[in-house]
C-alpha cells in the first residue's frame, strides 16, 4: 500500500540513542513498505560521514567536531555538512526529532527548495524549568538557558503535524500556537518479543546474582534520574528484607562506592555498567520488581520514562510516583503500585510486594499483557501511520489536487 513512500528522519542524536524513538520507528515503517533515511550524528567522526543500511533503514551518520556528549544537536560543521548532503534530494515526508540546529536548519534548506509535509517531535522538555536546571550546571543555564529554549519552542508552529510524547508537551505545543487538531500523543515503545517469558533466575548466574535475592533493578543508560531517592528507599528497605538486592545498570555516578560505603549498602547493590543490548535484556529479566523514582517537577512532568517498556515486557512490576503520564498509565492499569515520592513510601512498596507473592505475579501478568497490547512498536506506529495520513490530507488539500509526490500515501 505504501510502496515507494520516501521518508527522511532526521535526529540530532547518536546512532544509539535513536534506537529509542525515532530508529525503532523507521524499522517498522520499512517493515511496512516505507523507504526511510534516518540522519544523525556519528558516535566520533569529524570528517566524514557513515553510511549504512540496518533492517532496511538507510542510515546516514554525520560528522561532528565536538566529542561525547556534546554531540547533541549544537556543531555548525555538521549543520552545514547536512545541509549540503541534502541539497540534490527530495522526500514525501520529513519527521525532524526535536529543533536544535543540526536538525531544523538543514530541514527548513531542503523544505525551501523542495517542498513536502513537515512533522516535528517533541521528546522531552528541556527549557522553561525543564531538563537543562537539572542536568546542566549553573553557569550553563545562565548563559545557553535562552537559547536552548528558544530552539525548543520558536519552530513548533511551522509543523504540519507535531508527534508529542507526553500529554503536557502536548498542552505546551497548543500554549505555542500549534492546533490541537494536529498534534498526536505517541508514548514510547517497546519491542515485546525481545523479552522471553522467564522466571526471575533464569539469568542471574550469568552477571553473579544469588538465586535466593529478592531484586530490585534500577535501570538506565548515560542519566541517572532521582538515583539518590532509589538507595535511600533500599537502604531503609534493607532492614527488614537482608537478601534485598539493588541491580543497576547504565551510568555511574561519581564517587559511587563511597557513596554505598557509608550508607551501609555495598552489599546491597550491584551495579553493571553499560551492557549491550542482549545482555541488558537479560540483566533486565533478572528483577522481581522495578523501581521508577519520579520527583514531581516540570521535567519528569513532561517525559515519558522509556524504560517502563522495557519494565512491563519484562513482566514484572514497577514501583513509582504519580507524575505527568506514569499517573495516568498505572491508574489505567494494574501494571504496579503509585507512592509518594518519598524514600519511606517507596521502602514499603517494596516489602509490600516482597511479602505478597501473588500479588506482584499479577501485576507483572498485567504488565507484560499491557506492553503488547499498547506499547509494542507496531501499536505505535499504527497511530504514526494514522497522524501520517492525516498530514497528507491536510497537505493534498492545501496545495490542491495537482500531482506530487505526497499524494502516494492515498494510493
Amino acid at each position: 500500500m505504501f510502496d515507494g513512500v520516501n521518508l527522511l528522519f532526521v535526529s540530532h542524536h547518536r546512532r544509539w540513542k535513536t534506537e529509542f524513538r525515532s530508529g525503532a520507528w523507521a524499522r517498522e515503517l520499512v517493515r511496512r513498505g516505507y523507504s526511510v533515511t534516518l540522519l544523525c550524528t556519528h558516535e566520533w567522526r569529524r570528517l566524514r560521514p557513515e553510511v549504512s543500511t540496518h533492517d532496511g533503514v538507510q542510515v546516514v551518520e554525520a560528522p561532528d567536531l565536538l566529542i561525547g556528549s556534546a554531540r547533541s544537536g549544537w556543531d555548525i560543521w555538521e549543520t552545514m555538512w547536512r545541509m549540503k548532503y541534502l541539497r540534490r534530494r527530495s522526500y514525501d515526508l520529513i519527521h525532524a526529532f526535536e529543533t536544535r540546529p543540526t536538525t531544523i536548519y538543514p530541514v527548513c534548506s531542503l523544505l525551501r527548495r523542495a517542498p513536502a509535509p513537515l512533522v516535528i517531535d517533541w521528546n522531552d522538555w528541556w527549557g522553561r524549568g525543564g531538563l537543562i536546571r537539572e542536568r546542566r550546571p549553573r553557569w550553563y543555564q545562565l548563559l545557553f538557558g535562552g537559547v536552548e529554549t528558544w530552539f525548543e519552542e520558536h519552530f513548533r508552529p511551522q509543523a504540519n503535524h507535531t508527534t508529542v510524547i507526553s500529554s503536557s508537551l502536548a498542552q505546551r505545543a497548543i500554549g505555542l500556537g500549534v492546533p490541537q487538531d494536529t498534534i498526536t500523543i505517541l508514548r514510547g515503545g517497546v519491542d515485546v518479543s525481545a523479552f522471553p517469558l522467564c522466571p526471575p533466575t533464569a539469568f542471574r548466574e550469568a552477571f553473579g546474582i544469588a538465586p535466593t535475592a529478592f531484586v530490585a533493578m534500577y535501570s538506565a543508560a548515560d542519566a541517572t534520574m532521582d538515583v539518590d531517592l532509589v538507595l535511600h528507599a533500599i537502604q531503609l528497605a534493607c532492614q527488614k528484607i537482608p537478601q534485598l538486592v539493588l541491580v543497576m545498570t547504565g551510568h555511574q555516578l561519581k564517587r559511587f562506592r563511597e557513596r554505598l560505603q557509608s550508607a551501609g549498602l555495598h552489599n546491597h547493590v550491584r551495579h553493571l555498567g553499560f551492557l549491550d543490548r542482549p545482555k541488558l535484556i537479560k540483566a533486565l529479566l533478572c528483577a522481581d520488581v522495578f523501581l521508577l523514582p519520579l520527583r514531581d517537577s516540570i521535567a519528569n512532568r513532561g517525559r515519558w520514562p522509556h524504560k517502563i517498556g522495557e519494565y512491563m515486557a519484562s513482566g514484572r512490576p514497577t514501583i513509582t510516583n504519580p507524575v505527568g503520564d506514569i499517573r495516568w498509565l498505572f491508574n489505567s492499569f494494574a501494571v504496579g503500585l503509585l507512592c509518594e515520592p518519598s524514600a519511606e513510601a517507596m521502602a514499603d512498596a517494596i516489602e509490600r510486594l516482597y511479602g505478597e507473592p501473588d500479588l506482584r505475579a499479577n501485576l507483572g501478568q498485567t504488565a507484560r499483557s499491557v506492553a503488547e497490547r499498547d506499547f509494542s512498536w507496531p501499536v505505535i506506529v499504527d497511530r504514526l501511520e494514522s497522524a501520517y495520513r492525516d498530514v497528507q490530507g491536510r497537505w493534498k488539500l492545501k496545495h490542491g489536487e495537482r500531482e506530487s509526490r505526497a499524494t502516494r500515501f492515498s494510493r
